[in-house]
């Protein structure tokens, strides 16, 4: 490595100076690289002689402006420095956000293989056990009161399928509280064995979660096939258990302390 930078900057050293302004060079590499930010279009005219005194001209009066602008005033000004000094802060922001996402992307890479890596044994094991999907409606409501007076209505015999869509649009659930077929593991816990129990057609609730107050209607109940798709899915749902407890480790390992009461 330390050989190829050697090199590298022995061929920059070396490589023919095109043209001067002043104390500043024009080498080769220079214009090989301004040529590569234009048009494939226009690269074909610069490469012939007259292009190319034409490209060095354009270069030349480029270099007279910038070094003529370094040498003025503005760039002693407070509005240059201000948003120069702005710049770098949101480069370097950009920079740490950069790393952070690729450090964390790469750890978690690693965790797939190592710690929460999944045998196709636990695969199949799992789909033994739960290899059926269901689809249900639900509607979702901010407080008990409002589910209770939903509930009463629906249970009654009122359209779920309207009332969910009504009120899906106060709580942004999409596809008017439609969920796409769930299998064990993939759907919010409180709610997932009610689901699995429930009858076809059948409404169900009033069960508080963080989200709020749910009442569900089931709609269909399939067996899958032990496909692709279906270890795929299997997967993902062990992989996220073992995440969770993975996280849950973290948690006694690294002290967490909320400190505003409003987050408490």
């Amino acid at each position: 490595m330390i050989t190829l930078f050697l090199n590298a900057c022995n061929k920059t050293a070396n490589e023919p100076v095109i043209a001067t302004i002043g104390k500043s060079k024009i080498n080769q590499s220079y214009i090989e690289n301004k040529l590569l930010e234009i048009s494939p279009d226009y690269q074909n005219h610069f490469l012939s002689k007259e292009g190319k005194k034409q490209f060095l001209d354009l270069l030349i009066n480029e270099r007279l402006i910038l070094l003529d602008a370094k040498n003025s005033s503005i760039g002693k000004s407070e509005i240059y420095k201000q948003q120069t000094a702005q710049m770098k802060k949101d480069l370097n922001k950009k920079m740490d956000d950069f790393e952070n996402y690729l450090l964390t992307k790469m750890w978690i890479k690693e965790l797939k293989s190592t710690k929460i890596n999944i045998p196709e044994e636990d695969i199949k094991t799992y789909y033994d056990k739960n290899s059926s999907e269901v689809g249900i409606e639900q509607i979702l409501l901010p407080t008990y009161k409002e589910a209770e007076e939903i509930y009463k209505t629906v249970k009654s015999g009122r359209n779920f399928s309207k009332e969910a869509k009504a009120n899906s649009k106060l709580t942004g659930l999409p596809n008017g509280g439609r969920m796409p077929s769930i299998m064990k593991g993939e759907f919010i816990p409180e709610l997932e064995d009610m689901a699995f129990k429930m009858k076809i057609m059948e409404v169900q609730g009033i069960v508080k979660t963080n989200f709020g107050y749910h009442i569900l209607r089931k709609i269909s109940q399939n067996h899958l096939t032990f496909d692709k798709s279906t270890q795929i899915r299997i997967k993902r749902i062990l992989e996220k258990k073992k995440f969770d407890e993975y996280i849950k480790s973290l948690q006694v390992k690294y002290k967490i302390e909320v400190l505003d009461e409003n987050y408490k």
